[in-house]
């Protein structure tokens, strides 16, 4: 068998996992969705009048990208279950190549996003958010989306291989997750901030990606936040990519 068609069965069953389990539906789709109906409540008026643009253009992408990242943590959960319940040591023991696991669980995962994407923005779209730059920026604005949860996903991975317990690897990734977007522009125009926290906001990666669909959903600067986007990208990549393969050979 070759490695695509044994990752594919994989992807396979770690996405009915995810669509069998509530808890993991929950947090992934509706804790996010719940999230974009109480900002917009909350702060829909006194932003957006702030700003001379509707709140729901800010915050929708915001929620898009949260969600997705804040679906990393089911894919923490998961993994270290796979890894310490005995599956992973199953499969070691077939004739399936090493990365076969890893790019399983990944593709599962880059299905899941779409899903958690989609969901989101049609809420949106419920609430008033609109893509106003056509068909391509449209599908530039997922394909921004699966390039930022890259770095969520490998981070997943690696905390998944090194915590203790299911709770351990959650609660890691629960607060920065949470973090980055209490300290981003995905709520708030970066001018709300005062002026020495600004760089550490603009850099935030959670702000890059916000521009860039912000860009491409309402309209706005996209190349530059695209490629600092891709420069976090292909940071994580390279520093816990390695890592992970590493971890997974133990």
């Amino acid at each position: 068998m070759s490695v695509g068609y044994e990752a594919s069965v994989l992807a396979g069953r770690n996405l009915r996992r995810f669509l069998r389990s509530p808890r993991l539906l929950g947090d992934a789709i509706t804790f996010p969705l719940i999230l974009l109906v109480l900002l917009l409540v909350m702060f829909g008026e006194v932003v957006g009048g702030a700003t001379d643009e509707p709140y729901i253009a800010r915050l929708a992408p915001g929620i898009v990208l949260f969600s997705v990242a804040y679906s990393c943590v089911g894919t923490a959960v998961g993994f270290h279950a796979d890894v310490h319940g005995g599956f992973q040591g199953r499969l070691r023991t077939m004739p399936i190549a090493r990365m076969s696991p890893l790019l399983g669980r990944m593709a599962g995962d880059v299905v899941k996003f779409v899903l958690v994407t989609v969901v989101t923005v049609a809420a949106g779209y419920l609430l008033g958010f609109r893509f106003e730059q056509g068909v391509a920026a449209a599908v530039g604005f997922l394909l921004v989306v699966l390039l930022f949860a890259l770095i969520f996903l490998w981070l997943a991975l690696v905390v998944a291989l090194t915590a203790r317990s299911a709770e351990a690897a959650a609660s890691a990734l629960n607060a920065p997750v949470t973090l980055l977007l209490l300290v981003s522009t995905c709520l708030v125009p970066l001018s709300a901030f005062p002026g020495w926290a600004q760089p550490v906001i603009r850099a935030n990666p959670l702000s890059c990606a916000h521009a860039a669909l912000v860009g491409l959903s309402s309209g706005g600067p996209v190349l530059v936040p695209v490629l600092q986007t891709l420069a976090w990208v292909l940071g994580a990549t390279l520093l816990l990519g390695p890592l992970a393969l590493r971890l997974s050979r133990r």
